[in-house]
């Protein structure tokens, strides 16, 4: 049976970036994210090379929507082998300028989401031969930056956090829990927040699907610690 990827974040991106390249090793990808005419456009990419993708559109802020995902799933009758947490959202603002609604917002969708849908289809992780949770983290979650992202880098050191815990939690059963943790990438929620942004400092969406396929293809039993990866000319 061709192998099942979850990406979250899938329709534009990273996340697309990442299905695109599962489904050339016979993965077959989930697209969930918020837009079903971005998710479409993927999975006609995803038809273009002679594979198959399915459609999931939901927020993944609200609970009643990641339950019904996780219904839809195992509707399916298959297991999942991977979950790539690929959405988030960026803020840039000084501490002044974040209120509490705003704060709410971003650890919301890049902390909050990934907890909800991981503790959602945990159960059909837990019946993959070979299961694999990957973290799309961020630098910021190891240093502070003081560019005016104290809400992002919470939430994305809140996600590290969770990662390093689930990791230890789940090691018994052998499902992988791996952060990776990139600097600044090609996309649009990047080129949206810092549009002026040296390009020999950023990384290719490309790099990061190729690492992520790296990942869950391991062995069952081998994992890997959080990958940093960034540009040499950024610290």
């Amino acid at each position: 049976m061709t192998h099942t990827a979850v990406i979250t974040g899938a329709g534009q991106g990273m996340g697309r970036a990442i299905a695109l390249k599962l489904a050339t090793l016979d993965i077959h990808p989930i697209l969930i994210g918020r837009t079903s005419s971005k998710l479409e456009s993927v999975a006609h990419e995803i038809e273009l090379l002679g594979a198959q993708a399915t459609v999931l559109p939901a927020d993944l802020t609200d609970a009643a929507q990641v339950e019904q995902v996780y219904q839809q799933i195992t509707d399916m009758g298959r297991p999942v082998d991977m979950l790539i947490n690929c959405a988030g959202e960026s803020f840039i603002k000084p501490i002044s300028e974040t209120d509490l609604e705003a704060w709410a917002h971003v650890l919301a969708i890049n902390l909050t989401a990934p907890y909800q849908v991981t503790r959602a289809l945990l159960p059909l992780l837990r019946q993959s031969p070979n299961a694999s949770i990957v973290n799309l983290v961020s630098k910021v979650a190891t240093k502070g930056y003081g560019a005016g992202v104290t809400a992002y880098t919470a939430a994305k050191t809140g996600l590290l956090g969770f990662t390093r815990a689930l990791a230890a939690e789940l090691a018994r059963e052998e499902i992988r829990v791996v952060a990776l943790t990139p600097g600044p990438v090609d996309t649009p929620m990047r080129r949206a927040a810092t549009p002026d942004f040296d390009p020999k400092l950023i990384i290719k969406e490309q790099t990061i699907a190729d690492l992520v396929a790296y990942i869950v293809t391991l062995p069952r039993g081998t994992t890997m610690g959080e990958v940093l990866v960034g540009s040499m000319h950024y610290d």
